[in-house]
């Protein structure tokens, strides 16, 4: 009688060669998905731009502007600054002179007509107030599309997105839209040109 025949090697090699080949598609798979794209952070979005009313430190006067506050020129600058009429008889009587000393008088002009000072949410109608960082003085905002910002609380509906000049603005996150990262956008896709740190949402 012929001795039993030993098992041959070669289905043990091939499932050997099997597995092995499952684990190394699986490694080179999980190695060529790479991370998702890197999102701007705080640190990286171009700095805030100094576009606050609330800069400019003003005093208001509700009942019109007094003759005795009045009479002299508040800030020596080159362009005089004087008092300047408001919205519901209200009068802009002091202003920090050093900052509006160097601000555009048009600028100067707009903020002391409109501004709407708040210390907190509470003192805005319907809108929000917006503070810088460390302050305490503001100044309300609609809190809707396009509305100033400096954080997403500021904003009603949306988050608070840096533009390329600085400057911070609500943004809903609808298509086309400006977005920082994926979560400022519904549809979660943040599309950036190369180099960008302000993006547009896309489908």
């Amino acid at each position: 009688m012929a001795p039993p025949l030993a098992p041959d090697p070669r289905p043990r090699l091939g499932a050997l060669s099997a597995l092995l080949l499952t684990a190394w598609v699986a490694m080179g798979s999980g190695c060529a998905s790479g991370a998702p794209p890197a999102q701007a952070d705080d640190s990286a979005l171009p700095p805030v731009a100094d576009d606050s009313c609330a800069r400019f430190g003003f005093r208001f006067d509700a009942n019109g502007c007094p003759e005795a506050d009045c009479a002299e020129p508040l800030c020596n600058c080159p362009s005089a600054i004087s008092c300047i009429p408001g919205k519901n008889d209200r009068c802009m009587i002091g202003v920090e002179c050093r900052v509006a000393c160097s601000a555009d008088p048009e600028t100067l002009l707009g903020c002391a007509v409109d501004i709407a000072p708040c210390h907190g949410d509470m003192d805005c109608r319907q809108g929000l107030c917006v503070l810088e960082p460390g302050a305490v003085d503001g100044e309300c905002e609609s809190g809707e599309r396009g509305a100033r910002c400096r954080n997403d609380q500021d904003c009603k509906i949306g988050n608070c997105i840096a533009g390329d000049g600085g400057n911070r603005a609500c943004s809903p996150g609808e298509e086309s839209d400006l977005c920082n990262r994926a979560a400022d956008c519904r549809s979660r896709h943040c599309a950036f040109t190369e180099s960008a740190l302000v993006g547009r949402c896309e489908h």
